[in-house]
């Protein structure tokens, strides 16, 4: 879920705790807390415990307005940025965005020289197969779905579950 990353922050200094400190009282891993301030997303148990650490209402973090659509280049950039990130999900737009950005890269590159593109499809795989693994895990599937990369014509296999809407979607 989206909450207010400032919020946290601001709540966590007037306290003059640390990150690691804020983490070991609300019983979360610290990487959980550097996440949750630098994207603004979090679990319902993550919100209930800073809540219970901060002796607030949980409805305090929650973000008041709705986030503006973002921008193509924006999501890209997000999602290079965010190459390490196997743990959260991802929205049909942003695996989109990316993967027309990874396929004109790689088009780009091709025409450039063949050794150009090799590089290029080493440097963008990791964050392409992360950005799969977050859409995967938001459409409700198995991850190792990807393997089907590797099956002659699997991958349209694996674009079709990743077409599939959220499962936020579906709940609502």
């Amino acid at each position: 879920m989206n909450i207010n990353s400032e919020k946290v922050k601001q709540l966590r200094t007037q306290k003059g705790w640390s990150q690691e400190q804020l983490s070991e009282f609300c019983g979360v891993n610290l990487r959980t807390i550097q996440r949750l301030e630098k994207r603004g997303t979090a679990s319902q148990e993550t919100v209930k415990a800073l809540a219970a650490v901060f002796a607030v209402d949980a409805q305090t973090f929650t973000a008041s307005d709705q986030p503006a659509p973002k921008r193509a280049f924006t999501i890209i950039l997000n999602t290079l940025k965010d190459f390490d990130d196997f743990q959260s999900r991802a929205e049909r737009y942003e695996f989109w965005w990316f993967f027309i950005f990874f396929v004109l890269a790689l088009a780009l590159a091709e025409t450039i020289h063949l050794a150009v593109a090799s590089a290029v499809a080493i440097i963008l795989l990791i964050p392409f197969l992360a950005v799969s693994t977050r859409r995967l895990r938001d459409a409700g599937q198995s991850v190792w779905w990807q393997l089907m990369y590797l099956v002659p014509f699997g991958v349209l296999l694996v674009l079709y579950y990743l077409a599939m809407p959220s499962l936020r979607t579906k709940n609502n």
